[in-house]
């Protein structure tokens, strides 16, 4: 054999064991022998060979040089021999992750972007049941109340680990006021003194009274199904827990109070090509006086130039009494895959990610709410940005039961429904009756058969006012 095919021959062999040993190939790499690879020196470095990756997968694009900076630190510190590896994808993200799944490549950790992806990833046999590793002293650590079957429980079993939640408040420009003759100490408190606001700021300023964007449905959820919706008409998107079936009929007033203000042309021109980021701009511009807002908002507005003081108060009611209570919306979580190879090892680094070094961290960065009691109680993590305060969980606010999940509705959506009554495309009486109808047609072919059970989304005296 000539030297040089001998070391093609040693090249390919090399190459064969490499495929054998884990630790050449990624993943766990379990601690072995190195005999039989031919050379002791080609074998990788002990340390290196003990490795656990656990594979991290993130929506949280915002977030991501501080998740790279925190885990970075953990995975060169850590004595469990874990590497965590981070993937942001901030484009389709769930797509991708159903994707990954779907082939076999599912990352070991993965966040959610809200409470309905635990159904969905439980279902498809993708998700980890957590109960083995979930103590009473792990789950003490959450604020009260956020544990909810249908949210990160499924059959009583703990799916989802959950980070941050979401408020919702109505924020308003008290320059505007000022210059419409309103006191900037005295938002309104009914939906009538909200119409004559909004009117008033339109005729006496450049400004328009409320920015309704209506390019997406995300703005319809922050003003009107999340924002208004729970307080003033004391129902969950449209859902009667105490019945078990959706009613649309209550959202009459809602809808009618945003249509007046269409016609007073108090609202956003051209607002079915405006989004919310458009919206947010124009706000942060001084060219609206009132608008909804979420929690993860100011930290928007404090990298904008604004030039006047915001004010942020409860949404108005009918009267000004309220029939529920505003909602704390559990926003993103954590899953383990039911896949991974290591689950004693991901769980260590799921503690890790639940720990004030990383939870907290991240809470300085975006001024998220943490349901974590040891973060959210430490004003050591709470984030310096302006009007964030005002949006932090009140004991007026309350965490809901869940909505039933992967509902296979027919036709329009509740926010397209809620945008034709408002531009005056539809009847508000019949497009409410035929949002019911379907909604609960829905409702039943999921129930039967077998999206859910249909008796968990039925509360035998439920007062949306008692809720914590």
């Amino acid at each position: 054999m000539t030297k040089q095919k001998a070391r093609y021959a040693w090249l390919s062999t090399f190459m064969a064991l490499c495929l054998a040993i884990s630790g050449c190939s990624g993943g766990s790499s379990p601690s072995g022998s190195n005999e039989g690879s031919g050379s002791k020196e080609l074998a990788p470095p002990a340390k290196q060979q003990d490795k656990t990756v656990v594979k991290f997968w993130s929506h949280q694009s915002n977030l991501k040089d501080k998740m790279t900076e925190l885990i970075n630190a953990y995975n060169a510190t850590n004595e469990e021999h874990i590497e965590i590896q981070l993937n942001v994808v901030a484009d389709k993200y769930n797509d991708v992750l159903s994707l990954a799944f779907t082939s076999g490549e599912g990352p070991d950790i993965f966040t959610i972007t809200g409470p309905s992806g635990t159904r969905k990833w439980a279902d498809n046999k993708w998700a980890q049941p957590l109960d083995e590793y979930v103590t009473d002293a792990f789950r003490s650590r959450f604020r009260d109340g956020v544990w909810v079957e249908g949210n990160n429980l499924i059959n009583g079993q703990v799916y989802t680990l959950p980070d941050t939640a979401s408020t919702y408040r109505l924020m308003y420009n008290k320059q505007l006021f000022e210059q419409a003759g309103l006191d900037p100490e005295a938002p309104p408190a009914t939906f009538a003194e909200l119409r004559d606001y909004a009117k008033a700021i339109a005729e006496a300023t450049d400004a328009v009274g409320y920015g309704l964007p209506l390019g997406d449905g995300y703005n319809l959820d922050v003003s009107i199904f999340n924002g208004i919706g729970h307080a003033a008409i004391g129902l969950a998107r449209g859902f009667d827990h105490s019945k078990g079936e959706f009613d649309f009929a209550p959202y009459k007033p809602v809808l009618e109070l945003f249509a007046g203000m269409e016609q007073d042309g108090s609202l956003l021109e051209g607002a079915l090509l405006i989004n919310g980021d458009q919206g947010r701009a124009k706000f942060a511009e001084g060219a609206i006086g009132m608008i909804g807002g979420a929690s993860w908002d100011p930290g928007i507005y404090a990298a904008m130039d604004i030039g006047f003081e915001i004010g942020v108060a409860d949404f108005p009611t009918i009267d000004g009494q309220a029939k529920g209570k505003p909602i704390i919306q559990t926003g993103s979580g954590y899953m383990m895959s039911a896949s991974s190879k290591d689950k004693d090892k991901v769980w260590k680094a799921m503690e890790f990610i639940h720990s004030t070094e990383f939870a907290g961290e991240l809470r300085k960065v975006d001024g998220g709410i943490s349901l974590l009691s040891e973060v959210a109680d430490d004003p050591s993590y709470q984030a310096e940005i302006p009007y964030l305060e005002p949006f932090q969980i009140k004991p007026t606010d309350a965490v809901w039961p869940p909505f039933p999940p992967g509902l296979r509705l027919q036709g329009d959506n509740m926010q397209s429904v809620a945008i034709g009554v408002i531009t005056g495309a539809k009847a508000v009486d019949e497009a409410l009756a035929d949002l019911t109808a379907r909604y609960n047609a829905a409702f039943e072919l999921g129930a039967t058969e077998g999206d859910f059970d249909r008796a968990k989304f039925t509360i035998a005296g439920f007062d949306p006012l008692k809720l914590q």
